[in-house]
């Protein structure tokens, strides 16, 4: 049993060149912010599954949406919250029973909301057309209808594309820019894959260019306003007490984490950790890179200090490995404060005991995921003075 309250980045949203603009131009962001070529070597983001009669997943090196079977038609997305960026995939539309003759695109500007999801969308019918939509309050509008271009030739790979600045809308086919326009509703949000109904797409190279924010240093003292959480879960106990944050699993064998309310890959970590209570057999301190593999395991790393030891554990799909064994090391004080850093960067990760690299590791598959404190079960673990800062 896994003691822990999860929040996922990655959402599946599934639902029944350069020509002069009219408005002032303005410069798309060019920094690569996300790709994915669905070789599936680097990890998978976006879902695979069947829900209702559409399937979704990765082949072959390219995404699949089939809804031959369903009259609804069906989106992948990310939930991201970016107002200037690019995105980019190329569609291949394989066939259709549509009696519009099958379509596809991207969805972009998306956002949820309860009950239901906002987005515009970039329509590219087979029949050699585009359109924009919005699809808003579980009403669709037209925002361009449909035009015809000789850019799109029936059961050939287009390459579609969108800037947003804000709102500031441009569109693109094969390279070319096709037309452009200003979104005043809807005019940030995540991006994604669209299928129309009774068709069959495949995508290849979703990219999304956008600049990341300059990187601010998180530190909590636990003396403040609640970031972690705090109460029960399972047998575990979660709480703030004197200017720490604790996790108490005295009563029980089970693990507790505590994550971080956000994701994240390339950051450096460091809190102070103490064992105030318990026998530490299965160690203390913090876990990072924890995601879903999508056969119902999770993936994690895990720091531990007890005793004067120090051990670097991973899971691969809930099954433990030791990468490094409990190991005594004079940089672990055997009682009192010991503080744990962590820098992950790409496939490198380096671990620090008070000031000390103990251990440096590759990870042949970095991955986005929760991080946060961790506690072996018998013991009581108190925090402090945590430093997380994001690296791009």
């Amino acid at each position: 049993m896994r003691a822990l309250l999860r929040t996922g980045l990655l959402i599946l949203c599934l639902t029944a060149g350069w020509l002069a603009r009219p408005h002032a131009a303005q410069a798309a962001p060019g920094n690569l912010y996300f790709i994915d070529d669905f070789s599936e070597e680097s990890g998978t983001y976006f879902y695979s599954g069947q829900l209702d009669q559409r399937s979704f997943g990765y082949g072959n090196g390219v995404y699949g949406i089939d809804t031959t079977q369903s009259d609804a038609y069906g989106q992948s997305v990310l939930l991201e919250d970016l107002d200037e960026y690019s995105v980019e995939v190329s569609a291949r539309l394989l066939e259709s029973s549509d009696e519009d003759g099958g379509g596809f695109g991207i969805s972009f500007n998306y956002n949820e909301r309860q009950g239901g999801s906002d987005f515009m969308l970039f329509l590219i019918y087979n029949r050699g057309a585009f359109a924009v939509l919005r699809y808003k309050d579980d009403r669709t509008s037209v925002v361009t209808k449909p035009q015809l271009t000789d850019l799109v030739r029936e059961g050939e790979s287009v390459q579609l594309g969108v800037d947003n600045i804000r709102g500031e809308l441009t569109f693109y086919i094969n390279g070319v820019e096709v037309h452009s326009l200003k979104e005043n509703q809807l005019a940030r949000g995540g991006f994604g894959m669209f299928a129309t109904k009774r068709s069959r797409v495949q995508f290849d190279d979703f990219k999304v260019f956008a600049d990341r924010p300059t990187p601010k240093v998180f530190k909590d003292d636990f003396s403040g306003a609640d970031s972690f959480y705090h109460g029960s879960y399972g047998e575990v106990d979660y709480y703030y007490r004197d200017g720490r944050y604790f996790i108490n699993t005295l009563d029980t064998q089970y693990i507790g984490l505590s994550p971080f309310p956000e994701q994240a890959m390339n950051f450096d970590l460091s809190v102070d950790v103490e064992l105030l209570q318990g026998q530490p057999q299965g160690g203390y301190g913090i876990y990072i890179r924890d995601w879903e593999t999508g056969g119902g395991g999770f993936n994690q790393f895990r720091f531990l200090v007890a005793d004067g030891w120090f051990a670097i554990e991973q899971s691969m799909e809930d099954r433990p490995l030791a990468l490094s064994q409990w190991t005594q090391h004079s940089a672990v004080r055997t009682s009192g404060v010991n503080r744990l850093r962590v820098l992950a960067e790409d496939g490198r990760l380096s671990f620090f005991v008070n000031g000390v690299e103990v251990y440096k590791h590759t990870d042949p598959m970095p991955h986005m995921g929760d991080f946060g404190l961790y506690a072996a079960g018998g013991v009581e673990v108190g925090f402090d003075n945590l430093e997380f800062l994001p690296l791009q």
